[in-house]
């Protein structure tokens, strides 16, 4: 009997590890690297242009701490490039399976639907876990070899009428804590949720990587431009910037995505999200269990 239920176990872990191994494609390699590299290149950029003036953002002179450079890692995977990176995960996968016609073969071995789109929604999260904590320490390590080759100098600022040369020092860091570095991940994963939810379901009902790409990203970047009307407070992107308690002095700095202000009501924020991405994960999950699901492509 013990044989009997470890066999399953271990199946049931092989599949799990098998949805992560087939998230390992070429494009979303490319969709990683490309979102790691514009994380980079941005942080670099500030840096060079601001150190030697003594004008560096209080954000990005933060990231020598660990903490802050994983919270920074954080408002990327939970805005405008972590929105894309999931989009190509789940088009990649789920929209690939369904189109090319392996998402019945599938259902001939697990029948669940409910299984499936968990381990692939697992799967999903787990890759973007993985991608904040990597994309965070390569934050760390590029801002405190950067504070080594261009340190934070004092400004100085010319005397006027014989007066005497003032020096201003450098603005404060605003680092995290660790406590602020996990909440803010947490935070991430939970509008990551969301995408995958609204990318899952694109891919249900159009079953096509195109129509994946269209419906996974195309509300939240079509709305995104209603945050500067009376309709924000309603819009998910409000309830982001509320959550990751995103500073709008970081757009394009620390994240890509819209500049809403933050109200103080976190938890406000957090519920609104999480029952907008329960209710997307669930018309996905009752869109595969379709018929239209199992039959060929037309």
């Amino acid at each position: 009997m013990a044989g009997t239920r470890r066999r399953p176990a271990r199946a049931a872990g092989a599949a799990w590890a098998g949805e992560l191994r087939a998230l390992w494609t070429a494009p979303v390699w490319g969709a990683v690297a490309v979102a790691t590299a514009v994380t980079l290149a941005l942080v670099v950029r500030l840096w060079r242009a601001g150190a030697s003036y003594g004008v560096l953002d209080p954000s990005v002179s933060a990231l020598t701490s660990l903490p802050s450079a994983l919270r920074a890692a954080a408002w990327q995977s939970g805005t405008l490039l972590g929105l894309l990176l999931t989009a190509v995960v789940i088009a990649t996968g789920l929209g690939q399976s369904l189109e090319g016609g392996t998402w019945g073969a599938l259902r001939l071995f697990e029948n669940r639907v409910g299984v499936l789109w968990a381990r692939k929604v697992g799967a999903a999260l787990t890759l973007s876990l993985a991608g904040q904590v990597v994309t965070g320490v390569l934050l760390w390590l590029t801002t405190s070899a950067l504070a080594r080759m261009w340190p934070v100098r004092p400004r100085t600022i010319p005397p006027w009428f014989g007066g005497t040369v003032q020096t201003v020092p450098p603005l404060p860091a605003e680092s995290a804590t660790w406590s602020q570095a996990v909440g803010t991940i947490a935070g991430a994963l939970l509008v990551q949720l969301l995408f995958i939810g609204l990318a899952g379901l694109g891919a249900a009902l159009l079953r096509s990587v195109i129509g994946t790409l269209a419906i996974g990203a195309g509300p939240l970047l079509v709305t995104a431009p209603l945050v500067m009307l009376p309709a924000a407070p309603f819009l998910p992107h409000r309830w982001i910037a509320d959550l990751l308690n995103l500073p709008s002095e970081a757009q394009y700095e620390l994240y890509i995505w819209n500049q809403v202000p933050p109200d103080p009501s976190p938890l406000t924020g957090g519920l609104a999200l999480a029952g907008v991405a329960a209710l997307a994960a669930v018309a996905a999950w009752a869109a595969l269990r379709s018929e239209r699901a199992l039959r060929p492509v037309d």
